[in-house]
């Protein structure tokens, strides 16, 4: 099988292919914007320098041998014509070489649970997020993640191509890689100067360990019939309380407990234009909602190995 890595000097991209090359019956081909690092010397993989623009068919001859082509590319920086070129419009061209070639290939895409909507829709109440859950996409980033996941569905809906198939993945926020979301750095912050602030006793952390999503990966790869034209959802949420919890009892270190009210936060969302950073951390601390990982582990076996409630020794202090 010859599977086709973009985007694999990321984080995620990275992982998998950590997880790939001990399979020894798989033909690799490495994609990225810079290909100084590379992690693995042999016969059965190869490096490619992309820089995800130009589709010169000259250039790109491994697509066209792929049997599976997973979609690791993630944005430089968070400008909107960065988000468009690397979300939507390289999808489009992509998907377009294919379909010219009506190349017999698997796109295994990986998404973003922020389709569903931020978590202050839900500001007052326990959500649980499911594939079928209603989309509610309100900034750029939400908005072209749709974009990309809806132009691959739309090659099956209106049947471009019937060598083409697709399983997409929409992740929640990522640890345990080199590049750290915002909310993992902000839970950082918290456990080293100790303290833990809530609105409420059970608000949740929406994390997933990188080695789990490559997990996935490598379980809808084993899986292509049952995955087929599948969208699935990878999380592995945590209560913050029990963090916390597991965090002081390792370390023996005492944290801070600091409230603040519901129902300020409703007053400062209600009648103060937030800047984007304070409304992030208003929602850190008063979010319900959970995203269910049910689909993905009733059908493809999933489970969740490396949670981030297991890995507090990993934790600076």
């Amino acid at each position: 099988m010859n599977i086709v890595i973009l985007g694999y000097t990321g984080s995620i991209g990275n992982s998998i292919l950590d997880s790939l090359v001990k399979n020894t019956f798989l033909n690799l081909v490495c994609v990225g914007r810079n290909i100084e690092n590379k992690p693995y010397k042999s016969t059965k993989i190869k490096y490619i320098k992309w820089n995800f623009s130009s589709f010169k068919n000259f250039n790109l001859l491994f697509l066209k041998k792929a049997n599976v082509i997973i979609n690791c590319t993630g944005k430089a920086d968070n400008s909107s014509n960065n988000l468009e070129n690397i979300n939507v419009i390289f999808i489009k061209k992509l998907l377009k070489y294919i379909n010219t070639y009506k190349l017999k290939v698997r796109l295994i895409h990986l998404g973003s649970v922020a389709v569903y909507g931020e978590s202050i829709s839900y500001l007052d109440r326990y959500k649980l997020i499911n594939e079928n859950s209603v989309i509610k996409v309100n900034n750029l980033y939400s908005k072209s993640k749709l974009k990309g996941d809806l132009l691959i569905k739309n090659i099956n809906k209106k049947n471009l191509n019937k060598n083409f198939s697709f399983t997409i993945l929409r992740i929640s926020n990522v640890f345990g890689g080199k590049q750290k979301s915002n909310l993992f750095k902000f839970l950082m912050f918290s456990l080293k100067f100790r303290f833990w602030i809530k609105s409420h006793n059970d608000t949740l952390f929406n994390f997933v360990n990188v080695k789990d999503v490559s997990q996935a990966v490598m379980l809808v790869i084993a899986n292509l019939k049952v995955s087929k034209n599948k969208t699935y959802i990878v999380s592995d949420d945590c209560k913050q309380n029990q963090l916390y919890k597991n965090y002081q009892i390792f370390f023996k270190k005492k944290i801070k407990n600091i409230h603040i009210p519901l129902s300020f936060i409703k007053f400062l969302i209600k009648f103060l234009p937030l800047p984007k950073k304070l409304k992030n951390f208003t929602m850190i601390i008063s979010s319900r909602v959970s995203y269910s990982n049910k689909k993905i582990t009733k059908e493809l076996n999933f489970n969740p190995k490396f949670s981030i409630l297991k890995k507090i020794k990993y934790l600076n202090e």
